[in-house]
């Protein structure tokens, strides 16, 4: 059985490996903008509003999903975060609909961090591709090397989901010359994570 744990009474849909790592990969990276695909119940979104809160103060963050699961409080303060309620993927196109909301962002100086969690990470991450610049991560959740991996090494020890492989994304990640980012960080968490070389 997987072990999760729960952040601001919230049960978030990470292994209990995420959080303690995803504040290493913060400051490792240090970014200056952070894209969330996937907001759901908004576990992940508070913990890296509070992390940047610590750390990195003048980081802005954009989280996007289609359903407005979040239940957030003001007492919550989330001030350093917008949320954008709306669809800005065409999967079936694979494009984005409303560019301007993610370009503009992600084309400024300094590193970005672009986290893929949403309703289709293959193609959220494929589209996404093309926009990072040199310097950037992409990491998509619910990611196994392969199916077998995933069988013998993954289900039921590290996750019980997987949506995305390394041939999901391969193409993409050859055509835009990503390479791997801190894989034996990033394993136990489920996510792929790669870095705009």
């Amino acid at each position: 059985m997987i072990e999760r744990i729960k952040y601001k009474n919230i049960k978030p849909q990470q292994n209990k490996f995420f959080f303690d790592n995803l504040e290493k990969l913060l400051s490792l990276i240090s970014p200056d903008r952070i894209i969330e695909i996937g907001t759901g119940r908004g576990a992940t979104t508070r913990y890296i509003s509070e992390i940047c809160k610590n750390i990195l103060p003048n980081t802005k963050i954009k989280t996007f999903d289609i359903a407005q699961r979040h239940n957030f409080q003001s007492s919550d303060m989330l001030d350093n975060v917008q949320f954008y309620g709306d669809n800005i993927f065409n999967y079936h196109k694979g494009i984005l609909l409303k560019p301007e909301e993610i370009t503009d962002f992600l084309s400024q100086s300094g590193p970005n961090l672009i986290l893929c969690d949403g309703g289709n990470k293959i193609r959220e991450f494929n589209i996404l591709s093309y926009f990072i610049k040199k310097g950037d991560v992409l990491m998509a959740h619910d990611y196994a090397p392969n199916r077998e991996i995933f069988e013998n090494e993954y289900k039921g020890i590290i996750w019980d989901h997987c949506e995305i492989t390394d041939k999901d994304i391969q193409d993409c990640v050859e055509k835009n010359n990503l390479g791997p980012y801190n894989e034996d960080l990033i394993k136990k968490t489920a996510w792929v994570a790669k870095i705009k070389l």
